[in-house]
């Protein structure tokens, strides 16, 4: 998911393409919340050129790449990370796995509310068969940054 921002009124202030960038992120992680975006002071803003813009969502290390995209400035964004909301997951894992497994499952990813996992990264979840309580251990791969998942069995 990448989101186009508008340029910068009175030319491209480091703290108005922050605000933006930080608006713009705030609306792809909610509900998390995103704090501390900061971005280089020396970003080149000509059309094509690149930079990172990093923050926290929820204490976690969070990442963006901005593009300039033309004359005026307008910026393309795309996060680098996902952020996963625990129990979603584990109820979207545990009915894939099901339907796969031929078996009732609950998936476990943790105790935390969200998982910031950078894109084609791997985490750890947990599989519990509901009629014996056989656990398997899941590794889930976030596949793009709006947190599209595949998983395998471990072990």
């Amino acid at each position: 998911m990448a989101e186009v921002l508008g340029a910068c009124g009175g030319g491209p202030e480091q703290t108005q393409v922050e605000r933006e960038v930080q608006a713009y992120l705030q609306s792809v992680v909610a509900p998390a919340a995103i704090a501390d975006i900061s971005c280089p002071p020396d970003a080149p803003v000509r059309p094509g050129s690149t930079f990172l813009c990093d923050g926290k969502v929820e204490g976690a290390f969070y990442e963006a790449q901005v593009t300039i995209i033309d004359e005026q400035g307008r910026r393309e964004v795309r996060p680098r990370q996902a952020v996963m909301q625990v129990n979603a997951t584990e109820t979207a894992l545990g009915a894939e796995a099901a339907t796969a497994l031929g078996f009732s499952v609950q998936a476990d990813c943790g105790d935390d509310q969200y998982l910031v996992v950078s894109v084609g990264h791997t985490f750890l979840c947990t599989l519990e068969r509901t009629d014996t309580g056989a656990t398997q251990d899941i590794e889930v791969e976030v596949q793009n940054e709006i947190g599209a998942i595949e998983w395998r069995l471990k072990g």
